[in-house]
C-alpha cells in the first residue's frame, strides 16, 4: 500500500494505491486503509484498489465474501465506487485442460 498526498491550491487530496491478493486476508488491507482515512478527517481521499471481491455493484457476475466486506466497508466510510459498467477486465483466468486445445 502507498498513500501520496498532494497539496492543491484549494486544498489536500490523498491518493491510496492498495492491492490484497486473492490469498491474503483482505481485512488486513481494509483495517490499513481505515487507518489511513481516519488518520485524515477533513481531506478529500481517492482509494484506487485491486481487493479481489467480486460483487455485482462494480459488475462481476456474482458476490464472494470478500466482495461483500469491501462492500460493507465502502458503505460505513461513505466511499463512492466510480467504476465503469461492462469495462474490460485487467485480468481473465483461462483454464487449459489437458488433451483440448
Amino acid at each position: 500500500m502507498v498513500a501520496l498526498k498532494i497539496q492543491t491550491s484549494s486544498f489536500p487530496i490523498t491518493i491510496i494505491s492498495a492491492y490484497s491478493s486473492p490469498a491474503q486476508n483482505v481485512h488486513t488491507t481494509l483495517q490499513e486503509i481505515q487507518e489511513i482515512i481516519s488518520s485524515l478527517p477533513e481531506e478529500k481521499i481517492i482509494i484506487g484498489a485491486d481487493l479481489n471481491g467480486h460483487n455485482t455493484l462494480w459488475d462481476y457476475r456474482s458476490n464472494n465474501n470478500r466482495g461483500k466486506d469491501i462492500l460493507d466497508f465502502t458503505l460505513a466510510n461513505n466511499l463512492n465506487i466510480i467504476n465503469k459498467p461492462y469495462t474490460l477486465p485487467t485480468f481473465r483466468e483461462i483454464t487449459v485442460l489437458a488433451g483440448q486445445t
